[in-house]
């Protein structure tokens, strides 16, 4: 039940919502108020979760066991999610980051053109290997990575560039 997309999606935006009611729960998970109450009955039943009410309000509330295997779900979201391509990214954008620097600083080379064309090859490879994956924000890290090259190599001073 919980590899499937809505009760995983429900169970992981509780930890999410300040006050996770049923409502605000279904909108997250975009699933029905119906859906969304018997898979928290299901889930209160696993002892996964369990009800708090405060006046007339009815909170949801993870049990020990449901923050585990919400860490559990969070880990396999991101193994399955592209997490890793995504870290990935973010040690290119640090790179990506320091050419900026010294483009700025008007300092650049025949390495930082290498520094570009080896950024963009492994960004490349990046894009090839999220494709196996349908998750927008890694898509997105990707598009604005590619920008952010495309915008530098027209920074590059004519010398440096004539270098590639």
């Amino acid at each position: 039940m919980l590899l499937q997309k809505k009760p995983s999606s429900l169970l992981l935006a509780i930890p999410r919502c300040e006050k996770p009611y049923v409502s605000v729960l279904m909108k997250e998970a975009d699933t029905t108020f119906a859906h969304a109450t018997n898979l928290l009955s299901d889930f209160e039943a696993c002892g996964l979760i369990e009800f708090a009410s405060e006046g007339r309000m009815k909170y949801v509330q993870l049990t020990r066991r449901g923050r585990e295997v919400v860490k559990t779900l969070q880990a396999l979201d991101g193994v399955l999610g592209g997490g890793s391509l995504l870290k990935d990214l973010r040690r290119l954008e640090l790179r990506v980051n320091r050419i900026e620097g010294r483009l700025s600083a008007g300092v650049a080379s025949k390495r930082t053109v290498r520094s570009l064309d080896d950024i963009a090859s492994t960004a490349a490879a990046i894009e090839a290997e999220a494709e196996a994956f349908a998750n927008d924000r890694l898509d997105y890290e990707i598009k604005v990575l590619k920008e952010r090259l495309g915008y530098l190599r027209t920074k590059l001073p004519a010398d440096a560039a004539a270098g590639q």
